[in-house]
């Protein structure tokens, strides 16, 4: 599904005239349960590393997870 998101990210973009690589992305909530801070398993974490491979930056906002450690993330 990370993928499939993705691609209807770049789809939305490009019906705009715009680019993933350089597009400013916020996501709201990342966790993988409402309510709940728990990452694991959270298909954000995918989504956050493909839309990043492709250029873009991406930002995040969940109230139950202000922050988190991953590869390549800052």
């Amino acid at each position: 599904m990370p993928k499939y998101v993705r691609d209807k990210i770049m789809d939305a973009l490009n019906e705009e005239s715009k680019a993933l690589k350089g597009a400013r992305l916020l996501l709201l909530g990342i966790a993988y349960k409402e309510n709940v801070g728990d990452l694991r398993e959270s298909p954000a974490l995918d989504l956050i590393h493909l839309l990043q491979a492709k250029g873009a930056v991406v930002t995040y906002n969940d109230p139950m997870c202000r922050s988190f450690i991953t590869k390549g993330w800052r």
